[in-house]
């Protein structure tokens, strides 16, 4: 593996990560002309592509939220981390290896590696330990009465941990590893006695994160433990919101499938897998969350939500209609009839069978409806199911979508559809009302303007024109702008590494959005940067005249009769200047 130094390290992977290839990991990447790309964007719900990737310039800019950037950034956002992890994630994808670096900021980097080596030892020893001839006996004896394939236990790495008290942890510290750094894990707690097993005599589902790293276990007792199932806690490299089990494995099949099918417990999406249906995930006994929708959206854009037939499982489905609706999906939903959880159903019935009911599941309205259906008796009940169904609508931005479930609704609660789409209408009324009482003002991003875009595009696709810019804004002195910051970074360093040399978000979101978008100019590339480098020379005169003015004031309110006329003089010299520059501009635009 290569090693790089510190000050190399970024261009270094950057030029070694194509942007496209690897954005294409996450999103339906389409041509779009001219090295670019486009695809659906990952980070606001939208119907059409504003989304665009630039194979020459290996940037990316969405023209509908503003988000934009570059490898780095993409990462960043679309994964929830630091730019340290985003580096450390990309060198190790381009086989680069990253010399140390210093205080905290090694401290935090090595003890995630050093947490990662961990887990992934871990994961062989419990799945050693299942395979052992005498320790293994109780992990393989439960699997056998589950009836999986030793196909699909070997793919999920399923393991076993036995009674003792130390098993793993005795293990771990054979190998060197830290006892701060077992319970920072999870896999050890400290007690009264010294450290111990977290897990003991379970069954073990490793959980990995998409790139495909062990971060967590699951276990499940096989001993008389009151707590079934449970999980690792959360660590440095674990949170459980941002964690699909099995999406590592599936995430394939879920792109060819274009639905995923989610369901709750390991055991459900085991059996779906070892049964031939692969489009699934689970979210892990847990409450699924937003940040879990937004994992799938990248992979799916239609849902189906499988939940246990008791009542606890179908109010977890009614729970994770509205998040995976707020994520822009469209959402089926179904629960196996008799109390049935997936795992059972299919054991029962057969795989054909779930694909079967599967296939019939209703959308969210009916689910919803006839989950509620020891409401929908009365009046008021049909009202209540009404208004909470309501409240997952107002996330649909496709208004054609909305309407027709809106007439969904009224049909499958027997309301007026009239009287149903305005009550519907002031019930956002009244949300409309709530917030602005409760939310203090969002910050306003400022949009991107138009005619900058499209100058930083010119000046990336033109160095003379860059040139004759930069020696025109040489003598000028002009207050720093986003735009600016742009031009100076542009012309001094290679357009890969201008990222990293921009400083404010504004700027950054400026040369991403020239570098991604399409080229709108054509020939009058020239007569643009003249009339923008006109439009440089006024600013500049506007400036200096305008302290010009400030100290001619000062001036007069100090009596100095003297200096505030030959400042006068200034200003007027300057004012004739400005005429004369705004009279070349519009000539010029009318030669254009």
């Amino acid at each position: 593996m290569a090693k790089a130094s510190n000050t190399d390290i970024v261009p270094q992977v950057k030029a070694a990560v194509d942007i496209v290839e690897f954005i294409g990991g996450y999103l339906d990447l389409k041509p779009a002309g001219g090295g670019r790309f486009k695809a659906l964007c990952p980070f606001h719900s939208e119907k059409t592509p504003s989304f665009h990737v630039s194979r020459d310039r290996q940037t990316f800019h969405c023209f509908g939220c503003d988000k934009g950037g570059d490898v780095f950034t993409f990462l960043q956002d679309i994964e929830g981390i630091g730019f340290r992890e985003a580096l450390q994630n990309l060198a190790d994808r381009a086989g680069i290896q990253l010399s140390a670096y210093t205080g905290a900021d090694k401290e935090a980097d090595n003890e995630r590696t050093e947490l990662f080596k961990l887990q992934s030892f871990a994961a062989k020893f419990y799945l050693e330990n299942l395979e052992d001839e005498n320790n293994g006996a109780p992990g393989r004896t439960y699997l056998a009465t589950r009836g999986l394939s030793r196909e699909t236990v070997i793919r999920f790495g399923l393991g076993y941990i036995p009674e003792a008290w130390n098993a793993i942890t005795d293990a771990a510290r054979s190998k060197g590893f830290r006892t701060g750094l077992l319970e920072r894990s999870g896999l050890a707690k400290q007690g009264q006695h010294g450290l111990y097993d977290h897990m003991r005599n379970r069954l073990i589902f490793p959980i990995r994160e998409v790139s495909g790293k062990v971060v967590a276990f699951g276990g499940r007792t096989l001993g008389d433990d009151r707590a079934k199932y449970i999980n690792s806690p959360e660590s440095p490299v674990y949170k459980k919101s941002r964690v699909l089990y099995g999406l590592y494995e599936t995430r394939e099949a879920l792109r060819q499938a274009k639905e995923a099918i989610v369901v709750e417990g390991y055991f459900d999406l085991l059996r779906c897998v070892d049964s031939g249906i692969e489009n699934v995930v689970a979210t892990c006994g847990t409450a699924l969350t937003a940040q879990q929708a937004g994992l799938l959206k990248r992979y799916v854009s239609n849902v189906l939500v499988v939940y246990d037939g008791d009542e606890a499982g179908k109010r977890a489905a009614l729970r994770s209609i509205g998040i995976l609706v707020a994520a822009g999906l469209s959402v089926r939903a179904m629960v196996p009839p008799d109390g049935q959880d997936p795992d059972d159903y299919i054991r029962d019935h057969g795989p054909e069978a779930f694909r079967q009911m599967a296939s019939e599941a209703p959308d969210f309205v009916q689910f919803y409806v006839r989950m509620s259906d020891d409401r929908t008796g009365t009046i008021e009940g049909r009202s209540e199911v009404a208004k909470e169904l309501f409240a997952v609508l107002r996330d649909i931005d496709d208004l054609v979508r909305r309407e027709e479930y809106l007439k969904l609704l009224a049909r499958e609660l027997s309301l007026d559809p009239h009287r149903c789409r305005e009550e519907f209408e002031k019930f956002l009324r009244g949300e409309a009302e709530r917030s602005n009482r409760e939310l203090p003002e969002p910050e306003a991003i400022p949009a991107i303007n138009d005619h900058d875009r499209e100058f930083v595009g010119i000046l990336l696709s033109d160095e003379k024109l860059l040139e004759d810019v930069v020696a025109a804004l040489r003598p000028l002195g002009l207050t720093p702008t986003p735009l600016l910051e742009v031009v100076e970074a542009v012309s001094a360093h290679p357009i890969a590494q201008v990222p990293q040399h921009l400083a404010s978000d504004a700027a950054k979101r400026l040369f991403s959005a020239g570098a991604s978008g399409e080229e709108t100019w054509g020939e009058r590339g020239a007569d643009l940067t003249r009339e923008r480098i006109f439009r440089f020379e006024k600013d500049a005169l506007t400036e200096e005249r305008g302290h010009i003015k400030e100290e001619k004031y000062r001036a007069q309110r100090a009596n100095d009769d003297d200096r505030a006329t030959e400042l006068a003089i200034k200003e007027i010299e300057l004012s004739a200047r400005l005429d004369k520059l705004e009279s070349l501009s519009r000539g010029l635009k009318l030669a254009s």
